[in-house]
């Protein structure tokens, strides 16, 4: 039996890694996947802190939900901070973080949540990721 959903009101963060293809071309699979692994660590450290609760992980990205705003962009700045200064990520392909927030009602059904707000914030991070070649 499915559980029914209810609708609360969140704020809604992607975070991703930008230029992940990139990177796996250049450092190869393994070395490639330790960064973004650190990455996406640093992000749900980032969330926690933060009060916010991650809801999943797609390879390089994380979609986190806040009870404010605030929370939120306080969250993706530390992300940012943290990735850019941590000493497992230095190098010339470091990788950069790119978040993008909506603060909207959503359903929340099975520890998921879903409606416009989400695909909001998806579509404002795409936007920032540089074309892939």
């Amino acid at each position: 039996m499915l559980a029914m959903g209810k609708e609360i009101e969140v704020a809604i963060l992607f975070a991703d890694v930008v230029g992940s293809t990139k990177l796996y071309e250049l450092l190869g699979d393994v070395r490639a996947r330790d960064m973004v692994g650190i990455c996406i660590d640093v992000m749900r450290a980032a969330t926690d802190q933060n009060h916010g609760t991650v809801i999943k992980t797609m390879g390089d990205e994380v979609m986190a939900t806040f009870p404010t705003a605030d929370d939120a962009l306080n969250a993706a700045a530390q992300m940012q901070r943290q990735i850019v200064s941590h000493p497992q990520l230095k190098s010339t392909n470091r990788p950069l973080p790119s978040a993008s927030a909506a603060t909207r009602s959503v359903v929340l059904e099975n520890r998921d949540i879903f409606g416009s707000a989400v695909h909001t914030a998806n579509r404002m991070t795409v936007r920032r990721r540089p074309a892939r070649s």
